[in-house]
């Protein structure tokens, strides 16, 4: 099966197949800036 077909195209989206969603991506990124802040307390 060829990504062109049909079959391939049904009921999926970017969201759910190919990437990761943006909610994802935020939880990410306020984890990072938590773990940042938290790092720069403990170090300065």
């Amino acid at each position: 099966m060829n990504a062109n077909a049909p079959e391939h195209r049904t009921g999926h989206d970017v969201e759910s197949v190919d990437q990761v969603s943006s909610v994802t991506i935020l939880g990410f990124a306020v984890v990072g800036a938590a773990l940042t802040v938290a790092l720069n307390a403990m170090l300065i």
